[in-house]
């Protein structure tokens, strides 16, 4: 008897399990008439918007973790271990590096290929150090799950060779006052203070954060009053808040800024603009953008190249009047949706409508009860509207409730919430370990 596979004509390859490219694996998964093959180096998907939770210890070791495995089994793709090489697309293949065990570096896979009919590229980007002396070399980055936890492990050990020593300070750096650096100042305020409740370790009292930005202010892509209302919520905390100026260089103990100031940390982190992945520039036959993203049309195709797709953050997509469509979890969410959408009908030679992105809004996690952001406005031409405090922060949870259904649906997205209030009742609010 057949199998559905045998079935399917049509192989669709996605490289990337971020939130673009699971999400649309999932719901191209469901079709009987394609292959949907998901390729990805790690073994897991985590939605990027909390590794700033992951980072203060606000969520344990693959609490997050969705298994590519289970869940491919589950929806209807497989998962195919690997870092993409290169793109091959005369012959319709792409080329994958070999995949070794983490600790022993025992040899897993060797390097293969895999063919497609169509492919979509949904990799992410990293964070751009814009070539600044000693970043890469003394900073901690929240690209991924073992950033994050790395960073976590050292402030734990901050906390703890500090609890003996009344005047020993916690001094943490932090360059990027968009949302990753808002977000991170303002759970580290919140984990230290539950350090010290659950743990008895040093309280935020001990706690010197420095966020410092080239912008002008803090959140600069939002309006001026919800940019002006983290920065108030941020310097209630103590975060020392220094905006208009840059990093000129950063050494072992500090960062040098362009003032002449220098500021000294024990934990350096950079958290400033992202940019596409080295690998890109010599991936294929793409049209880059300047900072190494791959330039799509207006449905989302990779230009000059048949049969490529990109979204996500690894996508360069320009806006009709002008912009390009922001590095968002809810941009990637959209795109997932149009190409799920128009995917199959482009496939069978249909006209399809091109991709509009529609904001949503913005909302920035400030601890555990408060957040702040803007609502689009329904009359047009009017101001975002404002949203503050406990409602926002009600707001702010449901996008992740909303990415868990778009992964698993409703029922086991409900569990999960569940799950969550049950452990909250249970174990201590951060993780002492």
């Amino acid at each position: 008897m057949a199998t559905p596979e045998e079935h399917r004509s049509h192989n669709v390859v996605i490289v990337g399990g971020g939130a673009a490219g699971i999400e649309l694996a999932t719901r191209l998964g469901k079709r009987r008439d394609m292959a949907v093959v998901l390729v990805d180096r790690d073994a897991s998907h985590f939605w990027k918007p909390r590794l700033h939770e992951l980072a203060a210890g606000l969520l344990g070791d693959g609490e997050e973790a969705v298994s590519y495995l289970a869940h491919g089994q589950a929806h209807g793709y497989r998962y195919e271990p690997g870092a993409l090489a290169h793109v091959d697309t005369d012959a319709r293949r792409i080329a994958l590096d070999e995949v070794r065990m983490p600790v022993t570096d025992e040899l897993i896979l060797p390097p293969r290929s895999l063919p497609y009919d169509t492919l979509v590229l949904a990799f992410g980007s990293r964070v751009n150090d814009f070539g600044t002396p000693g970043v890469l070399e003394y900073c901690d980055m929240l690209d991924s799950p073992a950033q994050a936890v790395a960073l976590r492990r050292k402030i734990l050990a901050l906390a703890l060779r500090s609890a003996g020593d009344p005047q020993r300070r916690i001094r943490i750096g932090i360059v990027g006052a968009g949302a990753t650096g808002v977000e991170l100042a303002a759970e580290l305020h919140h984990a230290f203070n539950d350090m010290h409740r659950y743990g008895g370790l040093s309280g935020a009292s001990k706690l010197d954060i420095t966020l410092m930005d080239m912008a002008p202010r803090v959140l600069p892509a939002v309006d001026p009053r919800t940019s002006a209302s983290a920065q108030r919520t941020l310097e209630e905390m103590g975060v020392d808040v220094r905006v208009g100026v840059g990093v000129d260089a950063v050494t072992e103990g500090a960062f040098h800024l362009s003032d002449g100031h220098t500021v000294p940390c024990d934990v350096r982190v950079w958290a400033a603009g992202i940019t596409g992945h080295a690998i890109v520039a010599d991936l294929g036959p793409f049209t880059l953008s300047k900072d190494r993203r791959i330039v799509v049309d207006e449905r989302l195709a990779a230009q000059g190249v048949a049969n490529v797709y990109a979204i996500g953050d690894c996508a360069f997509a320009a806006i009709p009047h002008g912009g390009t469509v922001p590095p968002t979890a809810q941009a990637a969410h959209q795109q997932a949706n149009y190409l799920a959408r128009v995917l199959p009908r482009a496939i069978g030679g249909e006209a399809v409508p091109p991709f509009v992105y529609h904001s949503k809004g913005t909302l920035v996690s400030l601890g555990e009860y408060r957040a702040t952001g803007e609502l689009p406005s329904v009359v047009h031409k009017a101001g975002p509207i404002p949203m503050r405090g406990w409602l926002a922060k009600l707001l702010y949870v449901s996008l992740q409730h909303m990415h868990r259904v778009a992964l698993h649906g409703w029922t086991k997205a409900n569990a999960l919430w569940l799950a969550d209030r049950l452990r909250d009742t249970t174990l201590p609010p951060v993780k002492l370990h």
